[in-house]
């Protein structure tokens, strides 16, 4: 990768503090993209599944020169990660106020994208804790696990995480099967599990809280890495005693790069500012062009 230029002071302080562990980082999340994009284009050879839904690639490789698009793009994540060094405590406790606000300018600064850690006077009962790996839930009566698979490569690297035997905390998300759409399928394919039930407030307005909380849009970050993934709250849990703090799709631990070994990690997770709606479930991969979207 090329050297950052003196024109530039804030990637140039970026270099000069921490260069060995930035192209670390670099390396390893373009390394696992790339290997996840070329195993996509294979596994695009041999379709099956539901017909109908476009299967979510955020990145695509044309020709060779794309690889330098993709790293400028990863780039933006790995600078995250490098200012995150010294921002994130060592245990996984709860942030001060201080602390969630440094982490929000950052990430709106690093990633362009507005995030909040209360919205109308709500808030989970943290920001930062220990994500684990969850099954693929059902989507509608009837579903099963391989219906959840769209090619080959997406059985291969989802299909062994299973489907959790109860429905999520809003049911099914379609009536039938006849009523499923993309849309629905990107909410349980990116959905995350979050403690509604320790917010402050919760009992004493369940049915207000129950309401704001549904389907509701989250940034979630790998703070090691500057992996992120919006995602959306469509179950409630783990239970206090497992010592997570939330839960993660299969898809979203991916993306998070923890879909390995132990599959669990401490990220941080704040309510998306998208009061237009139009900011995608799935991985955040920024470049320009994202950035002037979102």
């Amino acid at each position: 990768m090329k050297q950052f230029k003196k024109k530039k002071p804030h990637f140039e302080f970026l270099h000069k503090k921490w260069t060995a562990r930035r192209n670390g980082v670099v390396e390893g999340v373009l390394d696992k993209h790339l290997r996840h994009v070329a195993l996509g284009g294979l596994g695009g050879l041999v379709l099956f599944g539901t017909p109908g839904l476009n299967h979510h690639q955020p990145i695509q490789i044309t020709n060779a020169g794309n690889q330098t698009n993709i790293e400028m793009a990863m780039s933006k994540n790995a600078l995250l990660a490098a200012e995150l060094v010294d921002k994130m405590p060592t245990d996984t406790r709860k942030l001060t106020e201080a602390e969630d606000t440094k982490i929000i300018q950052l990430i709106a600064k690093d990633l362009g994208i507005k995030v909040k850690s209360e919205i109308d006077n709500k808030r989970l009962n943290r920001t930062f804790g220990l994500i684990g790996g969850e099954q693929h839930l059902y989507r509608y009566p009837g579903d099963a696990v391989f219906e959840h698979a769209k090619d080959a490569s997406d059985w291969a690297m989802y299909g062994g995480a299973g489907i959790a035997p109860g429905l999520g905390a809003w049911g099914y998300f379609a009536s039938s099967k006849g009523a499923f759409t993309p849309e629905v399928e990107q909410r349980e394919r990116y959905y995350i599990a979050v403690q509604t039930f320790l917010s402050p407030g919760f009992s004493e307005r369940v049915a207000e809280y129950r309401d704001f909380y549904k389907y509701r849009k989250m940034l979630v970050v790998n703070p090691k890495t500057g992996q992120a993934v919006v995602a959306d709250i469509a179950d409630a849990g783990p239970s206090e005693y497992t010592g997570k703090h939330l839960g993660g799709s299969p898809e979203v631990m991916q993306e998070l790069g923890l879909a390995t070994g132990p599959r669990k990690g401490a990220v941080l997770y704040y309510f998306l500012d998208d009061s237009s709606k139009d900011i995608p479930l799935g991985p955040v991969h920024i470049n320009e062009e994202l950035a002037q979207k979102i």
